[in-house]
């Protein structure tokens, strides 16, 4: 083959790594790729786990019992980062049985990341008259740097994937521990502000700071718990036919309530049918979501306008304020747990708009961005109109 070939056949190999691999799948794979690529008959993985050195794929699966030594040729291959082929002269004394086993040559190629050892692709052959030699060897070390890349975003999505389990059960435990206590604590901070609401004294102050920052930290707390239960899938839904108007509505009374000193103008297309199948709840908690974003991200002196209307089957809602906007960068972002922008000082753990994203799409609807830095946000609210009997095949069960 000439070189032209070759680095078509290595490049045709490595484009099975751009698929979404696990690290068994990734193993079989370069063990595979190697041996058509060489022609050779046997092959193995070995990498160092946990402190130790060992066979983590192989083919045939017996060579998994291989015992690796720490002055063998394939610890040699990983300590020194070195590629060598080796013949029956240069291991019979130390390896009688490989002459039983019927290896005639074999290819040693360190897998590396970053100046790194990670490991070491083995490659054996059986053949007498077609023996490895320093063709088969470049072959393979322009391979195993491809192996490698592979190996190593395995590992790290392992890492990651590992990282962010123990971080959501921490979270939810922490939320599930804190949670009755905030509660209480919410409870006695209630009969304070009660107890002095006739007065003009600080105490009044006080007592209504208080109330107000435990019911901001039992909202936090909710969050986290309802992030836990997205990503468990136990997020229960309650379905029935619902107005998205008279949601709105709950959901503004609720919002001039928390924020008397802002101004939230509603737009009514009321010329159609606003019914859809829903948990009212739920919406509730979008839409409350949305608009305390709009009211943190912007000025007191600015309105927050919110638009019902239709457009064939579907209801739409928008929410727009004039506030600081979001960066194109962040955009598509904002809708994923646990992200805030760069630039956002604001309170608040980044869960609120992935939660509404989430409830959202339970409800087979969508909810889009749209944004510009100091010129403000919109966020888009579409939902299919439709009745308990012509709900969504895949909706839940309608209570």
């Amino acid at each position: 083959m000439d070189s032209e070939t070759i680095l078509q056949k290595i490049n045709k190999a490595a484009l099975r790594f751009l698929e979404p691999l696990t690290a068994e799948l990734t193993f079989a794979v370069i063990i595979e790729e190697a041996l058509k690529l060489v022609d050779g008959d046997e092959g193995m993985i070995a990498l160092e786990e946990d402190g130790e050195f060992k066979v983590v794929a192989a083919v045939p699966a017996a060579l998994l019992s291989v015992k690796l030594r720490r002055r063998g040729f394939t610890y040699a291959s990983y300590s020194q980062r070195k590629a060598f082929v080796i013949y029956p002269d240069d291991y019979l004394n130390a390896h009688p049985e490989a002459a039983e086993m019927g290896i005639r040559s074999s290819l040693f190629i360190p897998l590396s990341y970053r100046n790194k050892s990670i490991g070491v692709l083995s490659i054996m052959s059986h053949k007498k008259e077609a023996k490895f030699s320093n063709k088969e060897l470049e072959i393979l070390k322009l391979f195993g740097s491809m192996a490698s890349l592979a190996i190593r975003k395995t590992q790290l999505y392992n890492e990651t994937r590992e990282a962010l389990e123990a971080r959501d059960m921490f979270l939810s435990m922490a939320a599930h521990e804190f949670r009755t206590p905030i509660t209480t604590i919410s409870g006695y901070a209630q009969m304070l502000k009660l107890r002095f609401s006739d007065q003009q004294a600080v105490e009044k102050r006080w007592s209504g700071e208080i109330y107000g920052e435990t019911n901001r930290l039992l909202r936090l707390v909710n969050e986290l718990l309802a992030v836990n239960r997205i990503k468990t899938g136990k997020l229960d839904f309650h379905w029935r036919e619902s107005s998205l108007r008279e949601v709105i509505k709950r959901s503004l009374a609720a919002f001039a309530f928390t924020h008397p000193s802002r101004s939230a103008v509603f737009i009514d297309d009321q010329n159609f049918s606003d019914v859809i199948v829903g948990d009212l709840d739920k919406l509730l908690q979008v839409f409350t979501n949305i608009l305390d974003n709009a009211a943190k991200f912007s000025t007191p002196d600015k309105e927050i306008i919110i638009k019902l209307y239709s457009k064939k089957d579907e209801v739409l809602v928008s929410i727009q304020d004039q506030g600081q906007g979001i960066a194109k960068k962040d955009l598509q972002k904002v809708l994923e747990g646990f992200y805030r922008g760069v630039n956002n000082q604001k309170e608040g753990m980044g869960l609120g708009l992935y939660i509404s994203k989430e409830i959202i799409e339970q409800h087979h609807g969508e909810i889009k961005i749209k944004s510009k830095v100091n010129k403000g946000t919109t966020v888009e609210i579409i939902l299919p109109k439709t009745s308990i009997r012509a709900k969504p095949e895949k909706s839940p069960q309608v209570d």
